[in-house]
């Protein structure tokens, strides 16, 4: 049920905001990569720092800074779209399902799943590659098209 809630929030958020998709999606990419590359070191810096909390938490939540936090401020700070109608659904649906993939380590760390979330979840990670090229297909189309 989470993850089903997670994806219905996030389908929301960006269908109802109508803001530029593109700058967004490359940012996910961009938190992703620097993640891969930076995050784990960030983590053991913070830990150090603030003593008594676990590792898991701190690289967690600097994943979640990374990959969320970052790019939806960029979005909630960028144009307005002028993508309509089904793409802007497909759009919508696209990056929430990108997200909730990405994040769905997330999630399972601070809330356990049930049957129904996993049955989604293992759907999501079958597909995750078609959205990944998906969502970077929308992310250029908004770029070069609606770019402001």
């Amino acid at each position: 049920m989470v993850i089903i809630a997670t994806l219905i929030a996030l389908f929301l958020i960006f269908f109802m905001l109508k803001r530029n998709v593109g700058p967004t999606v490359l940012a996910i990419l961009a938190g992703l990569s620097v993640y891969e590359m930076f995050g784990v070191q960030l983590a053991k810096f913070a830990t150090e720092q603030i003593s008594g909390l676990p590792l898991d938490l701190i690289k967690n939540l600097v994943y979640v800074v990374f990959i969320l936090a970052f790019p939806l401020l960029l979005y909630v700070r960028s144009s307005r779209s002028g993508l309509f109608g089904l793409f802007r659904i497909v759009e919508s649906a696209v990056i929430a399902v990108l997200l909730t993939a990405l994040l769905a380590s997330t999630i399972s760390y601070f809330c356990s799943f049930d049957p129904l979330a996993k049955d989604v979840l293992s759907f999501i990670n079958n597909i995750k590659g078609p959205v990944l090229v998906a969502s970077i297909a929308v992310a250029y189309f908004d770029v070069i098209m609606y770019r402001s």
